[in-house]
């Protein structure tokens, strides 16, 4: 690495790890404090282990930061540059505006990498951790999966699938139900019901509707009781919803609701979306870095507090977008990976816009 690489990056790195710390405070005042107070003062549950419960939230919400600090940290090390007329002066030395911006864009690549290994390796077993201390402090407080969406054998062709659109795993309760049984590979039996209650290896079902595929026969049962092979309680993953997933656990559930009937894949396109979105966040770190360069080329001195506010300004907007183009995906007008990509995409066309304006 260059000497001039180096300078460039160590400027960045202080008001970076700054502007991590400032975001951590605004987003744990915001989504966490509330959150733990309750728990203390109105649930009366013990300071020490509602804190270790949101200390495991914290890699969740330390990655959310890092885009942030990266658009923050770049703003005020090219803006102290240009203040101070050195860029300017490295420019009449023979470095042009574009090679002074690699060492920021390498460090927002650099960043999205980490924020994208953050989210896959340490953040859904944190959470997970404080999910499940959170309900031993509730002492069987009723939880939801949001779906539950079950495979046996797991790494093997299916032999029975079962689908339920809500899952409660204190009383095994299940509502919206799909169990699809298979034969040599194919679909045999297919029943739904609108509950059903798990106990012990088996489905008690309510008010059934049974397609046998074999000879296209269809009947109905008030009760039905299906073996399924496995108890709840030794499913691991059964208490998990998506973000608390790792991508490849949400790319399994994705290929095998794909198999399942038509009429239940109902939490598909949800599915497929919050994967490409968990994807996206962390590549917003590099967008944030090419938009923050030519941005800060300005005659004043950028101070802490200007850094600040056009970060958060530029970070409100791409969130308004964000939430804008995830909603219309929710509606089916975007494809699910278009909705979630959407918003990188213009930041990167607006910030490679800037940026050759700026070199010229």
């Amino acid at each position: 690495m260059r000497k001039l690489d180096k300078y460039i990056l160590k400027e960045m790195i202080g008001p970076f790890l700054f502007g991590v710390g400032a975001f951590i405070i605004v987003l744990v005042s915001i989504d966490l404090l509330y959150d733990a107070l309750k728990l203390i003062v109105r649930e009366g549950h013990p300071p020490d282990q509602v804190a270790l419960a949101f200390v495991y939230r914290m890699p969740q919400t330390i990655t959310l930061t890092l885009p942030m600090a990266t658009m923050f940290g770049a703003l005020m090390a090219i803006g102290r540059l240009s203040s101070d007329g050195e860029v300017e002066a490295m420019r009449a030395g023979g470095v042009s505006f574009l090679r002074l911006a690699v060492p920021v864009l390498a460090g927002g690549l650099l960043i999205s990498v980490v924020a994208l290994l953050l989210n896959e390796a340490i953040v859904p077993p944190a959470n997970n951790a404080s999910n499940q201390l959170l309900v031993e402090l509730a002492e069987g407080a009723v939880t939801e999966r949001g779906y539950l969406l079950v495979q046996l054998p797991e790494d093997q062709p299916p032999q029975i699938q079962l689908y339920a659109a809500h899952f409660d795993p204190q009383s095994n309760r299940l509502r919206d139900v799909w169990v699809v049984q298979f034969r040599d590979g194919k679909y045999w039996d297919q029943y739904t019901a609108e509950f059903a209650t798990w106990h012990e290896t088996a489905l008690l079902m309510e008010n059934v509707k049974h397609w046998h595929y074999g000879d296209y026969r269809q009947d109905y049962a008030q009760q039905l009781e299906i073996e399924i092979g496995t108890a709840p309680w030794q499913l691991k993953e059964i208490r998990k919803k998506p973000v608390d997933m790792t991508l490849a656990e949400l790319s399994r559930d994705i290929h095998r609701m794909r198999t399942l009937p038509a009429a239940a894949q109902n939490k598909l396109a949800e599915l497929v979306e919050y994967y490409h979105i968990r994807l996206a966040i962390p590549w917003s770190a590099l967008g944030f870095a090419i938009i923050a360069v030519p941005l800060a080329l300005r005659p004043k001195r950028t101070t802490t507090g200007v850094g600040l506010g056009i970060s958060l300004a530029i970070i409100l907007a791409y969130y308004i977008i964000f939430n804008t183009l995830r909603v219309v995906g929710e509606q089916g007008a975007l494809p699910p990976a278009l909705a979630a990509w959407l918003p990188n995409l213009i930041l990167y066309g607006i910030g490679l816009g800037l940026l050759i304006d700026a070199s010229r």
